[in-house]
């Protein structure tokens, strides 16, 4: 009787046995049939709308023009040269030009992942897309505003507004007069760009400027691809040589200079209106200051403000929709913009808690 039970007893383990060997094949013919599940990856994280930073140690920087590769590749090397370049400080505020007709939006996506990937703190950007840059091949131009921690402006800035002419020239010789009207040394003006109806002779255009202003950080656009003048346009920062006399901020309306010592600055993204009436510039005005004043309590006081649109129509409503001097504020019409639908943008630079600013006729 043992036999015939332990007989029994050692088929039931071997089916067992057998049994258990099969089952993770089993398992794994059924997942190698099953639909394999969809990733879902993170939206990128959004970008401030505004930031603000303390003037004293604000520093200014352009990418060098890239030639390799498209868009994507270029945006990336420009960010990351731009990365490079500060060092670790901290970049508060990008200003990004896409030549021809490139997908600006793909932008904002390379920014949010880049300073996300390196753990750096999000930046304001503004997207512009202009006609041409320097270079043929060059998609993507972009300027950065810094954030350090050394003492760079020890008597605060001075933002230089849009000097306009019928030639290059004629806009950079009155840029070039500004600065001493604002107490500005060529060597202390800190950043120039000029956007030129024609970009031809590239390198010469740069080398005019660096001739006026040897040390500042330099770029050059095309704002249209088919332009109908041949205007130009030139504006800059630098360093005064002393505060100014009259407070904190300052309106040099024939000199088109604003001179700004207030602890800090706020610096606005490029706030898109949707339409070239009244109301819709209104609007826009009302956007960039409830962003402005989630960073910063009481910004009232423009210090600069720069508008940029498709038409004259949303151009000029921008312009009617403010009361603020013509000294800071600087208009250029533009290829595109980073939603198909806008017709107009504006970006700003804000002095917080200042309710009068001193004005000069000159």
């Amino acid at each position: 009787m043992r036999r015939p039970r332990l007989l029994l007893s050692l088929a039931l383990t071997l089916s067992l046995l057998l049994c258990a060997a099969s089952l993770p094949a089993q398992k794994k013919k059924k997942n190698k049939n099953e639909e394999p599940k969809t990733e879902v990856l993170p939206l990128p994280p959004e970008l401030p709308m505004a930031l603000a930073a303390d003037t004293i140690g604000l520093d200014f920087h352009v990418s060098p023009l890239l030639t390799n590769g498209g868009l994507s590749v270029q945006i990336r090397e420009s960010l990351n040269d731009l990365i490079r370049e500060t060092r670790g400080e901290t970049i508060i505020k990008l200003r990004a030009f896409v030549a021809g007709a490139g997908d600006a939006r793909r932008v904002q996506a390379q920014v949010s992942q880049i300073f996300s990937e390196r753990k750096l703190p999000l930046p304001v950007l503004s997207i512009i897309q202009v006609g041409a840059l320097g270079e043929e091949r060059a998609g993507i131009v972009i300027e950065a505003v810094v954030s350090t921690r050394h003492t760079l402006n020890p008597n605060g800035l001075a933002f230089l507004a849009g000097e306009h002419s019928s030639s290059y020239t004629g806009a950079l010789e009155r840029l070039s007069e500004s600065p001493g009207a604002a107490s500005v040394a060529p060597a202390n003006v800190l950043s120039c760009t000029c956007f030129t109806a024609q970009i031809e002779g590239y390198s010469s255009l740069r080398s005019a400027i660096q001739a006026a202003f040897p040390k500042a950080a330099i770029n050059v656009v095309q704002p249209l691809r088919n332009p109908v003048t041949d205007s130009t346009s030139c504006e800059a920062i630098g360093q005064p040589a002393a505060p100014p006399a009259g407070g904190p901020l300052v309106w040099m309306k024939s000199a088109r200079a604003t001179l700004v010592n207030s602890p800090q600055l706020v610096f606005t993204g490029l706030q898109l209106t949707f339409g070239s009436f009244l109301d819709d510039a209104h609007e826009a005005f009302s956007r960039l200051q409830r962003a402005a004043s989630t960073v910063q309590a009481g910004v009232e006081a423009p210090v600069e403000v720069n508008a940029f649109s498709l038409d004259s129509y949303a151009g000029s409503a921008l312009r009617k929709s403010t009361t603020i001097p013509e000294s800071t504020f600087h208009m250029q019409t533009i290829e595109g913009l980073p939603a198909v639908d806008a017709s107009a943008g504006i970006e700003a630079i804000l002095a917080p808690n200042i309710s009068a600013p001193k004005t000069l006729p000159h």
